[in-house]
């Protein structure tokens, strides 16, 4: 008998391990003790058996096919070695057997009479079995690397690859940037989310900035930059893609926690790009050089001041100035620097004093305290409708138990009552209020309030604005080479202002005064009232 070997790995590993020979050397003593003549070995070296790209499997089968006379057998070290999967087993079998060739396994008893036909039917359900619990297994565990915000696979360029598995491990952590291709990376699509590129453009920039020769590619293609704008671009947006969405859909993007190349809006404005929509230009609408904009009036016309830069002598310059037709101050420039050091000196100067916040603070918790006390009275009334409705629904269940309703009837009450339970207890939860630490809160209002230059200054632009509205909710006048005028201020301000004036409608006298609580010694205000303005409380 002449016959051909044929060994497999599907790892690395067990390339460098000692599979592959221990394979190799069991299949010549097999050979050897049935006198069948090797004319041929085919070693294939980690290639899964689930894949069809197995070069040497093919070789195999072509050299059975070239050689259809001279080959008797087609010698395997077991089954699962060529195929897991019934179907594909006895395919490959019915090949060899048109070809007049035998297949026989070193460590089964295979062969062609009834038990043996039967045995090798068991093995290659056994292997297709043990491959789909595997496969289940895997996908399972994959699954819940993606829920925990962690790409299971290898990441896309730009991170670094811990190639866990070729050192045994299971990966843990997020993926890492990699330090020299991220940056190249994050540039390149911040740039394309601008709209002022074109693909080939960006893809020169990347050349450019030598991303193909940290990467070990000729050059950046048109299918590296559809992976890098395309596939993977979930990815570097913080996004992962879930494979094995829930029937809704709603899992099918899952927050990484990685560290994103670049936001989701910038992400759906390249995803615009390339379905060729026109993206208009971002405008920047908080410009840390002008953060008066849209707060600072014109005296003369009350319309709020614009801003912009002039250049000259070197240098640029930034003014504010008022653009409205018609106005005598129209185009007149205000030094953007002489406002803002005007406008901190401003705020100082309406900053609450030590004593006011002191009769401010007791008084807010004096409120807090009372309408806290309210809430929870109503949720304990709540609390007992919800256990009187809880025994209905026992009692709705035991009616149908020994057949006092019929199946239409007990469906009906149950609804009914459960839809009363449902009321209730969203009613409840709206009444809980948390059990915060009034005390910690307002003095960390209290810290921000009495400091108001600095804290103004400390801002980001964009919350600046927001900020200048809460102090001044109609904005604020200004007289060139004079400075701001009186303006409306919000209301804590407000109260401060009335205070220092000591205008009698604005605190009542009896309440000034502050004394120690009877019961745990904190300061109140007397009668426990809260502070008022024009006779309106001051709400918690």
């Amino acid at each position: 008998m002449k016959g051909i070997i044929y060994t497999r790995v599907s790892s690395e590993e067990q390339v460098q391990g000692t599979s592959l020979d221990t394979q190799d050397e069991a299949c010549r003593r097999y050979c050897a003790e049935r006198g069948i003549e090797i004319l041929k070995e085919f070693r294939e070296e980690g290639a899964s058996a689930k894949t069809d790209n197995r070069e040497e499997f093919l070789n195999a089968i072509e050299f059975c096919r070239k050689n259809q006379g001279r080959i008797d057998a087609f010698v395997v070290y077991k089954c699962d070695r060529f195929a897991r999967n019934a179907e594909d087993h006895f395919y490959v079998r019915k090949t060899l057997s048109n070809y007049n060739v035998t297949l026989h396994s070193v460590t089964e008893p295979i062969g062609n009479d009834p038990s043996q036909k039967l045995f090798e039917t068991i093995l290659a359900g056994f292997a297709e079995f043990d491959n789909s619990i595997r496969r289940q297994r895997c996908m399972g565990g994959m699954a819940a690397k993606l829920k925990q915000g962690i790409w299971p696979w290898k990441p896309p360029m730009g991170y670094k690859c811990a190639q866990n598995k070729k050192h045994g491990l299971k990966k843990t952590e997020p993926d890492k940037p990699d330090n020299r291709s991220f940056s190249i990376i994050q540039k390149a699509l911040k740039e394309y989310a601008k709209g002022t590129y074109s693909q080939a453009e960006i893809a020169r920039m990347l050349e450019k900035d030598g991303l193909h020769t940290l990467l070990g590619m000729k050059n950046v293609s048109l299918q590296t930059m559809d992976k890098i704008l395309g596939r993977q671009l979930h990815f570097y947006a913080g996004l992962l893609v879930n494979p094995w969405p829930n029937a809704e859909g709603s899992d099918q993007y899952i927050v990484g926690k990685h560290i994103p190349m670049i936001t989701q809006e910038e992400m759906y404005r390249i995803q615009q790009i390339r379905l060729g929509k026109k993206i208009l230009p971002v405008r920047n609408k908080f410009n840390p050089l002008f953060p008066l904009r849209r707060t600072v009036l014109c005296n003369t016309c009350t319309r709020p001041l614009t801003a912009s830069c002039s250049k000259g002598n070197g240098g640029t310059y930034p003014y504010y100035h008022c653009q409205t037709k018609g106005c005598p101050m129209r185009s007149k420039m205000i030094s953007a620097d002489t406002m803002t050091k005007k406008f901190a000196a401003h705020l100082g100067s309406i900053t609450p004093k030590e004593k006011f916040l002191k009769l401010f603070k007791a008084s807010v918790i004096a409120e807090w305290k009372a309408q806290a006390g309210m809430y929870e009275f109503k949720a304990d009334q709540y609390k007992a409708q919800l256990d009187a409705l809880e025994k209905k629904r026992k009692r709705v269940y035991e009616m149908r138990e020994d057949d006092s309703y019929t199946p239409e009837e007990f469906k009906e009450r149950k609804e009914e009552v459960e839809n009363k339970i449902a009321v209730v207890k969203i009613s409840m939860s709206e009444c809980r209020i948390e059990q915060y630490d009034v005390e910690a809160l307002t003095n960390y209002a209290v810290a921000q309030i009495e400091n108001l230059p600095r804290f103004w200054k400390e801002l980001a632009p964009e919350l600046k604005v927001g900020f200048q509205r809460l102090v001044f909710p109609a904005g604020i006048p200004y007289i060139r080479d004079e400075g701001y005028q009186t303006a409306k201020l919000g209301c804590i301000y407000e109260m401060n202002r009335q205070f220092v004036a000591n205008k009698s409608t604005t605190v009542d006298p009896r309440r000034i005064e502050l004394r120690p609580h009877p019961c745990h010694g904190c300061i109140l205000p007397l009668n426990y009232g809260p502070l008022k303005i024009h006779g309106t409380k001051l709400k918690a």
